[in-house]
């Protein structure tokens, strides 16, 4: 066994002899310089640490597919679920928010909004975008509902269009609050 630790230790010793000390510190410096920059690009995207994704729940079951999805995502320090209002926080200073949001849709196969912090696009967008800018809408419709099956499918039915951000049922009433950016006339096909 000592000529086998002996050999081992001149092997060391050559690989050392090869790669001088100043070769090691400028690869070392290169890596941490890489990794900073990585780290200020995830920064700029995500300057406070906290992304809001609007995802439709309505049970449990749904909040929990999301926190086994997004449990051990790189980034991710806490996950904080709100069911009633359909969204979902999460917490982490290193966290993509766009990347989170890929994941999110991919795993649990569900229509994710990305509600802040709201993603960089093209400049051609940014122009298009700022000649109009929506404003948010809250409407109220008078639907029949008998059961709690009926609301639910109404929920699920308006929050899967595009710009819906809360839906709130009253059975009581028969009445449905929808609120968001989107085209009131496209609320009229929900039955």
């Amino acid at each position: 066994m000592r000529k086998r630790e002996s050999k081992n230790k001149q092997r060391q010793a050559g690989e050392q002899s090869e790669n001088p000390p100043e070769q090691n510190n400028e690869e070392n410096n290169a890596e941490n310089a890489n990794e900073e920059n990585n780290e200020e690009n995830k920064n700029t995207q995500n300057p406070k640490g906290v992304i809001v994704l609007g995802v439709y729940m309505h049970c449990q079951g749904c909040a929990n597919k999301v926190v086994k999805c997004l449990g051990g995502f790189d980034g991710v320090e806490e996950i904080e679920i709100d069911v009633k209002n359909h969204k979902v926080t999460v917490k982490g200073k290193n966290a993509d928010p766009t990347k989170v949001a890929e994941r999110l849709r991919k795993k649990i196969h569900k229509h994710v909004e990305l509600i802040s912090p709201i993603p960089k696009a093209k400049k051609e967008e940014k122009k298009e975008a700022k000649k109009e800018e929506p404003k948010v809408v809250e409407v109220l419709l008078k639907i029949y509902m008998h059961c709690e099956n009926c609301e639910r499918e109404i929920k699920h039915c308006i929050h899967k269009m595009k710009g819906v951000q809360t839906v709130e049922t009253d059975m009581g009433k028969s009445q449905v609050t929808v609120r968001g950016v989107f085209d009131t006339k496209k609320l009229g096909g929900v039955h």
